[in-house]
């Protein structure tokens, strides 16, 4: 992969395709890897995926870890190549850091995708943080029985096996065992710091969002749809439920953005 450097960080990216710039960004505990399993490649899209900043081989800086420092990465990736403009899009955390920096840089971004949104004007949910300040917590000391034992297990248990294998999975990730602060830090920002920066937004905007999604819940796609003036707001099926056709309805939003 590629690296450049920003802010005395260096950062993982890498290419794909030639044509429309398409920035990509994965979800928290993600990386590059995730964007290949969703993405399916369309003839004149210029991909362009990262390893933000605490994902990956990417570096860190806790004492600046916030939306608006993970927004300002995406615009220096652009700039290191030489981009003007781009498509920018995200899932999860990705699609937190996308609002963020269209909100803040609406002349660098030509559309914007919002993918199962975690994030609104407020933090996580207060369950959900619960559950991800726990496993980060049994990610610090290594020890996924500690997880099992907390209250945030007991919350995710309760769940879809998708959201379940979402947690568990991490502590086999050397990448989250290394950088679990962010499930102590995240959870607790908002990428944006009121609903009225939404009106910013003059872009064409698209958001994707499923039912039966502990930490990407449906209201939160269809609340900011709702704020986001000529917004396309479009409902695919949890990855439970039928994750081919989840996967195909995203890719077939991305080509009619394009």
């Amino acid at each position: 992969m590629d690296q450049f450097e920003h802010n005395g960080v260096i950062l993982e990216y890498e290419v794909s395709g030639t044509g429309i710039p398409f920035v990509f960004l994965h979800g928290m505990g993600g990386s590059v890897e995730q964007i290949r399993s969703v993405y399916e490649p369309v003839r004149g899209i210029r991909l362009i995926s990262m390893n933000q900043q605490g994902h990956g081989n990417s570096g860190v800086d806790w004492d600046r870890y916030d939306f608006d420092h993970l927004g300002d990465d995406v615009i220096a990736l652009l700039d290191h190549m030489g981009v003007e403009k781009a498509v920018l899009g995200g899932i999860s955390m990705g699609a937190a850091v996308s609002l963020n920096t269209a909100v803040r840089y609406p002349e660098r971004v030509q559309q914007l995708l919002l993918i199962r949104n975690a994030w609104t004007d407020h933090p996580m949910p207060e369950d959900v943080r619960t559950a991800y300040h726990d496993l980060g917590h049994a990610l610090r000391n290594c020890s996924i029985e500690e997880f099992y034992d907390s209250k945030g297990w007991r919350i995710v248990r309760e769940t879809t096996e998708y959201t379940r294998h979402a947690f568990t999975s991490t502590f086999e990730d050397l990448t989250c065992l290394r950088y679990w602060q962010k499930y102590l830090i995240l959870p607790d920002k908002t990428p944006i710091p009121n609903i009225d920066v939404l009106k910013r937004l003059t872009m064409p905007v698209t958001i994707i969002a499923c039912r039966n999604d502990l930490c990407h819940p449906y209201e939160y796609g269809s609340y900011l749809a709702g704020q986001i003036a000529d917004a396309s707001f479009i409902e695919i099926p949890d990855k439970d439920t039928d994750g081919m056709e989840h996967k195909r309805m995203i890719n077939e939003a991305i080509l009619r953005m394009f």
